[in-house]
């Protein structure tokens, strides 16, 4: 199937702007697969730029590796499709062994579509944070985000501890009320694309990936009683450094993006930016669950 340019009126080639984890033990095979059958279903593979106008994003890796293609060409607007080359697979659920069947399927418009919601989060200082304090923690790390610049995850954002052995004390605060101040390492907001990743490792629910909310999940927090919170997509979430004895990091999508002192706060929301995942016709998008977490596998002895 040709596709039009908008701008000449010509039809040309579906083309896809490809990208691989050269890391992973598998990338060379995965790479020669993904060439051949496009080469063989008539899909030009292009640079991810714009220039190229590729009509899609084929990301072949692991779920690290969507994460880092959604953060470095998220701008091009593109929807992605994924090959799980790499050791997860709940983003990249196709196989390598499906390459031919995906690029298919995308090249005849029969892929289905999945809408994935975004945090997008600030960075709120301290207001007593002024003159030689603000500039210090303005220049502190090069990473560091400036205050009011957005942050966007796909997966979460996550409060952590310095590197330090005692605890910090995080406030959450919703919609402009105190909730609790957890006592511990740290502090996730997962979207529900990230319910199975960190936020799940620290007891957090799973939801559903079309679920309108985001999850609070503490992370070994000194309370027994500290449990997830499941929160509406509309809430406004900020946690605020209560007592930090060493910087608060902060990271979304695993990329440390800025650090809390005393009094800074992180600002969190459901983003109206979304990204749009492409899958095969018919899969089940509850068989990575059974596959990796063993649902109903049978119990040794």
């Amino acid at each position: 199937m040709k596709r039009t340019s908008p701008k000449t009126g010509v039809s040309r080639r579906p083309a896809l702007a490809f990208v691989a984890n050269p890391t992973l033990r598998r990338a060379e095979a995965v790479e020669r697969a993904v060439r051949a059958a496009a080469r063989a279903l008539g899909i030009a593979l292009v640079p991810p730029v714009p220039e190229a106008r590729p009509d899609a994003l084929l990301v072949a890796g692991g779920d690290g590796s969507v994460l880092r293609a959604v953060h470095s060409y998220g701008a091009l607007g593109l929807p992605l499709l994924c090959l799980n080359a790499g050791s997860l697979g709940y983003l990249s659920s196709a196989r390598p062994d499906q390459t031919t069947e995906l690029l298919s399927a995308w090249r005849d418009g029969k892929c289905v579509e999945e809408s994935r919601a975004l945090l997008e989060a600030r960075i709120v200082r301290a207001r007593a944070a002024a003159g030689k304090r603000a500039a210090a923690a303005a220049t502190a790390s090069r990473q560091a985000a400036s205050p009011g610049r957005r942050i966007l995850a796909l997966n979460d954002l996550v409060a952590l501890r310095g590197r330090t052995g005692r605890v910090a004390a995080l406030d959450l605060i919703i919609d402009g009320v105190q909730v609790a101040t957890f006592r511990g390492d740290g502090l996730v907001l997962a979207t529900p694309t990230g319910s199975t990743a960190y936020s799940l490792s620290a007891g957090g629910p799973i939801l559903s990936p079309s679920t309108d909310a985001f999850v609070a999940t503490p992370v070994c927090p000194h309370a027994l009683s500290s449990r997830p919170l499941v929160l509406p997509g509309r809430s406004v979430a900020t946690v605020r450094a209560a007592r930090a004895e060493a910087p608060v990091q902060i990271s979304a999508d695993g990329e440390l993006r800025a650090t809390l002192r005393t009094g800074d706060a992180l600002e969190a929301t459901i983003s109206d930016v979304r990204i749009r995942l492409l899958r095969l016709p018919g899969a089940d998008p509850f068989e990575p669950l059974r596959a990796k977490l063993g649902w109903g596998a049978t119990p040794c002895g």
